[in-house]
C-alpha cells in the first residue's frame, strides 16, 4: 500500500493528464522502497520475528514499533502483554516491573511496525524522491550556464543520484544507527 497516491504525486510534480499514471506509480513504489530500507516501513505492517532473550530487554529489528500482538518464548506460553512495556521509537520491549528478565534464549514476537499516520516530513521526503527520480528519468533540463557542481548539488557523494541531500535531511531524524 502506497503512502503517496498518484493524484498527490501529480500535484507535487505539476503533471496534468493521466497518460503516465502507471509509470508514475512505479516511481512512487521505487521511492517508498528506497526510503523504507533506510528508516523502516512507512505504513502499518505486521511483523513476526524471533529475537534474542536472556536479558532485561528484547530488541525488535523493525521499527518504529506501533504495538505488540504477542511475545512467546520458543518453548513456552505467551507472555501477558499487560506486563510488558514497548518503547515505540527504539523497539525495546521491557517488563513494566523493574528487574525482570526475559529468561528464554529466544522469543517469537508478533507486532505492528511502521506508522499509523506518516509524519509530514517523511511524506515530503517520498514526494521529493519521486520528483528527483522523475526528473532524472525525463532528462531534467539544467539552467543555461550552470556549473556541474550546481547540477550535482542535490546528491550525496557516492550515491549516484539515488538520494538527494534534501531527502537525506528529511530522513535524518528517523535513521537508527548501529542496529542493522
Amino acid at each position: 500500500m502506497s503512502v503517496l497516491d498518484v493524484p498527490s504525486a501529480k500535484a507535487h510534480l505539476n503533471i496534468a493528464g493521466n497518460a503516465n499514471d502507471a509509470e508514475l506509480q512505479a516511481f512512487i513504489d521505487a521511492a517508498e522502497a528506497a526510503i523504507s530500507t533506510r528508516i523502516g516501513p512507512l505504513a502499518t505492517t505486521a511483523v513476526t520475528r524471533q529475537v534474542r532473550g536472556g536479558g532485561t530487554a528484547l530488541v525488535l529489528p523493525v521499527t518504529p514499533a506501533i504495538s505488540l500482538t504477542s511475545v512467546t518464548p520458543l518453548d513456552g506460553t505467551a507472555l501477558t502483554l499487560g506486563d510488558l512495556s514497548l518503547d515505540t521509537a527504539t523497539g525495546m520491549v521491557t517488563y513494566a516491573a523493574t528487574h525482570q528478565v526475559f529468561w528464554a534464549p529466544r522469543y517469537t514476537v508478533v507486532y505492528q511496525a511502521g506508522w499509523a499516520t506518516l509524519p509530514g516530513d517523511l511524506l515530503l521526503a517520498v514526494k521529493e524522491l519521486v520528483r528527483h527520480l522523475w526528473a532524472t528519468q525525463r532528462g531534467g533540463a539544467t539552467r543555461p550556464g550552470s556549473k556541474p557542481s550546481e547540477t550535482l548539488a542535490n546528491t550525496l557523494p557516492g550515491s549516484a543520484y539515488t538520494l538527494p541531500n534534501r531527502v537525506e535531511q528529511l530522513l535524518a531524524p528517523y535513521i537508527r544507527t548501529g542496529f542493522y
